[in-house]
């Protein structure tokens, strides 16, 4: 089987410090921004929408890499099922997404090149940030 590995992050685990550090404090400093907006209502409606849009996604992300500091790296093989590409926040840069057996993973832009929609890949990434740790195409999907 021939099989070559498209994209590798050695730093992995500093990847996920790192992702840590910025995401912790600043989902704390939100909820406790919405919890003070939540105990002032009825005249903080606006503050509580505008604080919840930003604070619930924020927490999801920094739990999900606070979870993911005592776990290690697990492995996911199968086909790329859903492949596609956006721009970034503010139209800067463009990234590619795939989902492999129900998983959603960010690819750089050379593996969002090197990649096609069906092809068979391993993919080793943190298990609950889904954090990419490596991507490895096991076989390329047949020609049509």
């Amino acid at each position: 089987m021939n099989s070559d590995v498209i994209e590798d992050h050695p730093k992995h685990r500093q990847a996920l410090l790192r992702r840590t550090a910025y995401l912790a404090p600043g989902a704390l400093l939100s909820t406790v921004i919405l919890v003070y907006a939540l105990t002032s209502l009825p005249q903080s409606l606006i503050m509580v929408f505008i604080v919840g849009i930003f604070a619930i996604p924020l927490d999801m992300e920094a739990v999900a890499a606070l979870r993911d500091l005592s776990a290690s790296p697990v492995t996911t093989e199968g086909r790329v099922e859903r492949m596609w590409s956006k721009a970034r926040f503010a139209f800067i840069g463009k990234v590619t997404y795939i989902l492999v057996e129900n998983k959603l993973f960010e690819l750089g832009p050379v593996a969002g090149m090197e990649l096609r929609l069906g092809d068979q890949v391993r993919v080793e990434h943190w298990p609950h940030s889904h954090t990419l740790v490596r991507i490895t195409r096991l076989a390329s999907a047949p020609s049509r």
